[in-house]
């Protein structure tokens, strides 16, 4: 036990006062002889030796009251423990002090009921009374006291962090300075409430005391440092990050340089550490901060290093109100010039959830010039249904210029600004030349218009610059003038024409097979060594479905066209609809992927594609027609009255285009890969990034694509080569993970798992912290328990007094005096 006022102890001799007063002022008994006192002998020594105890029960009483008055201003304070009861011992000690009570009110009844004399009784139950009161507190000892006495002693035996309050410290200031401590709250950042209480900390830091500063940030180090001038410079000079480490990982940091810095000292000097040892964490304490489950092994390394003391400084707002856009994700990342791209982003309310918000959405041209709308409305407001839906918007791509940049931003300020803006951005290609080659127009002519619509002709609008030939035509056409090839069920290709879609899908094309229509295809001209090298599968025969039709599934859901239609389940549904008859049976390749099948008791696949040089080839096993004779006859309601005809054609364009082959939107903190094509090679390149920041680099000679690892700020970024002989040149955007921005705090069940129970201190004011620290150096201050005790034995001496002083009541006087004799 230590005391902060020891000076103060001298008082105790005042204890020694109530005896000298009780020796100098006591009564004297005086003398008197009477005949009739001889009747009360008998109970002179009984009533003496009561009187005794009486004073001295009291002489004692209040000598103790002193001595709690003096050990309460010396202000004892003892090593951290658990010194209040727990709830097996608050049930232990109820459960004696009722059974103790139960006994006393039975056998005083049986006392209260006896025929024995008044006296006889008052004496029996002031025995019962003393009796019960001393098996009580001898139960109470040997039940709760003892037990508790060895538990504390356990706890407080050879405290963690025996120091003086005025020791040196060796202190770890952590600071989160993740994106949501930009949250502002009366005027100030939620970092800057951080620094100003760190600060205010650091003042009242000993001489000799040592202090590292570490942020979240992944660069940061834990380097202590004497100098507290420069460690107050550091603190102000704090900024938040986009890219942090989680709060487990610089706390695991913390206290490995805790452990190293206090060998050391012990080892230097030969002897117990010098310092308190100290870790702060400045953060709001958010859930998105930790990692649950705790990966870094903070709860065994903080059992291990018991003697280190950790305090969380909560500097979050109890209710934040907060909007927030993020996880922002583009149907397609490339497309052709004039066509839009559909956009949707996910807007979260946290706090109180207005009724409609406004969005602002942005494009951004060649030159850098912010143009409003994006293809629509500048100004869109967003009725809000849930705290967290899903908003769906429509960007229409430049008439000029390789790269669509834009961002769409919340158009009512908030107090977090970081998550107000979401950036965008993809490729816009030329228009796609696509090739339909089939053995009459009248087959490919429901394809050509489920990529070219004639509707979206007569706008002005191609989506795809389709050109259809027969079979004939086919050898006149320069396929290099194409961007991709459709064979619509061409009925007996000749070996060439093999040999020159090899060349051309090799060579970087694309190529769509299908198989049915009016004419069966002739296997054997399909099984030539060169369709064998490019086709996903050989046809082998025409078989039915029975006894009832098949309709189409996804096996690949994490293929390109597969996600499509998963993150859409309702054009799956409605791709479910088309019923097939038949389809070819076909031996797949062993390069090729089954994308869809149908669902058969055979599961024959339905969709393949194949990876050819560098191209890529789909094939299709049934018709993509409704010709009377034709695909009406393989399949209903496939290629007419369904809409998800549509998305199914375009999509698989869109892959054969390679269309998933490009990225161009990432989250910040992520590697971030950008494949070089071998014609466009370079040396040298240089990144322009965020706030006009420019980088250099170099691709290394075997390398075919550029790694940035360094993506730490959200924002549009561009990529191009340095060198003369290279023409490269990509965009791209960068996001906050939306995860960043959920405010909600952790529960103290997760820091309990994390940290360990017991093993931290949460505090939110300068006063708080002030208070912990001084408990986790001195230990537990006893004084307001002293006080109380103070209060209680004055109460009970005013009681004892008054109950041993008090004369008993007179009994009154008869009436009428003497009795009158006769004579």
């Amino acid at each position: 036990m230590a005391l902060i006022n020891a000076s103060l102890l001298a008082g105790a001799i005042l204890a020694a006062l109530p005896v000298l007063l009780h020796l100098l002022m006591r009564a004297k008994p005086k003398r008197i002889e009477f005949p009739a006192l001889q009747l009360l002998r008998m109970r002179q020594t009984t009533n003496s030796r009561r009187m005794r105890l009486r004073h001295v029960l009291l002489l004692l009483l209040r000598a103790f009251l002193i001595l709690v008055a003096v050990l309460a201003v010396a202000r004892p304070s003892l090593p951290a423990a658990h010194y209040g009861l727990q709830w097996y011992e608050w049930t232990l000690l109820l459960s004696v002090v009722v059974a103790a009570a139960l006994t006393y009110l039975r056998l005083a009844g049986k006392i209260a009921g006896s025929e024995h004399a008044d006296h006889r009784r008052r004496e029996r139950i002031g025995r019962l009374r003393a009796g019960v009161l001393l098996t009580t507190l001898v139960a109470l000892l040997l039940v709760v006291g003892v037990p508790w006495g060895l538990r504390v002693r356990a706890e407080a035996t050879e405290p963690a962090n025996p120091m003086a309050e005025d020791a040196p410290v060796a202190a770890v200031f952590l600071f989160d300075t993740s994106l949501s401590m930009n949250y502002r709250h009366e005027s100030r950042t939620r970092l800057e409430q951080a620094t100003e209480i760190a600060a205010q900390h650091l003042s009242v830091l000993t001489n000799g005391s040592r202090v590292a500063v570490a942020t979240t940030d992944p660069a940061s180090d834990v380097i202590f440092q004497a100098d507290l001038a420069g460690v107050r410079s550091r603190i102000d000079d704090l900024e938040t990050s986009a890219v942090n480490r989680t709060l487990n990982t610089i706390l695991r940091d913390a206290v490995n340089a805790q452990v190293t810095d206090r060998e050391r000292v012990m080892s230097e000097m030969a002897m117990n550490d010098a310092f308190a040892r100290e870790v702060y964490v400045f953060s709001d304490l958010s859930e998105a901060a930790w990692d649950d489950p705790d990966e870094a092994g903070l709860h065994d390394l903080l059992v291990q290093h018991d003697w280190l003391q950790i305090y969380l400084i909560d500097v979050s707002v109890p209710e934040p109100i907060n909007l927030t856009l993020s996880d922002v994700k583009l149907d397609r990342e490339v497309t052709s010039v004039g066509q839009s791209v559909h956009a949707s982003l996910t807007l979260t309310a946290t706090g109180n959830m207005p009724t409609s918000v406004p969005l602002e959405v942005y494009t951004i041209d060649a030159e850098g010039n912010e143009i409003a709308g994006g293809g629509g409305a500048a100004r869109r407001m967003i009725q809000m249904t849930s705290p967290s839906q899903q908003v769906n918007l429509s960007i229409s791509a430049a008439d000029r210029g390789r790269f669509q940049r834009g961002f769409v931003r919340l158009g009512i300020p908030d107090p977090l600004p970081s998550d107000d803006m979401a950036y965008f951005c993809f490729g816009v290609s030329s228009v796609p030349k696509v090739l339909l080659v089939s053995d009459r127009l009248v087959d490919s002519r429901y394809l050509m218009n489920a990529l070219q619509p004639e509707f979206l002709e007569r706008l002005g609008i191609r989506r795809y610059d389709c050109h259809a030939v027969t079979v004939a035509g086919f050898q006149s056409q320069n396929l290099a003038d194409f961007d991709a090839v459709c064979l619509v069920n061409w009925h007996r290709p000749e070996a060439r024409v093999w040999s020159d879609l090899l060349r051309f899908v090799e060579g970087g094309g694309s190529l769509l097979v299908t198989m049915g229509g009016e004419r069966n295809i002739q296997p054997e001209t399909w099984r030539t060594p060169e369709a064998s090298r490019l086709l996903p599968a050989l046809p082998v025969l025409k078989v039915p479905f029975r006894p009832e039709p098949a309709s189409l599934t996804i096996t690949a859901a994490d293929h390109r066209i597969g996600q499509a239609f998963e993150n859409a389940q309702d054009a799956m549904t409605e791709l479910s609809r088309a019923l097939f008859d038949q389809c070819w049976a076909v031996d797949v390749s062993p390069e090729a992927r089954t994308i869809m099948t149908y669902n058969d008791r055979t599961q024959r696949p339905a969709l393949m594609e194949r990876h050819v040089g560098q191209g890529r080839v789909l094939m299709f096993t049934s018709a993509v027609d409704n010709l009377r004779n034709g695909g009406a006859l393989w399949n209903e309601g496939f290629v007419i009255d369904n809409w998800a005809w549509l998305m199914f054609a375009d999509e698989c364009l869109q892959f054969l285009l390679g269309a998933d082959a490009e990225r161009h939107n990432f989250v910040v903190g992520r590697p971030v890969e950008i494949p070089v094509p071998a014609s466009q090679r370079f040396r040298q390149y240089a990144v322009a990034r965020p706030r006009f920041r420019l980088t250099e680099g170099t691709l290394g000679v075997d390398e075919s694509s550029v790694l940035l690892t360094d993506i730490d700020t959200p924002g549009q970024y561009q990529v191009r080569a340095a060198d003369d002989t290279s023409s490269f040149r990509t965009e791209f955007a960068a996001n906050v993970d939306g995860a960043e921005f959920r405010l909600k705090p952790a529960e103290a069940e997760t820091l309990d798992t994390i940290l360990g129970q017991d093993r931290y201190a949460v505090v939110t004011d300068p006063a708080q912290l002030e208070r912990a620290v001084s408990r986790g150096r001195l230990g537990v201050e006893v004084s307001p328990v002293l006080l109380a005790l103070l209060i209680f034995l004055l109460c009970g001496e005013h009681l004892m007094a008054n109950f041993f002083y008090d004369e008993p009541a007179e009994a009154p006087e008869p009436v009428g005096g003497r009795v009158a004799g006769g004579t």
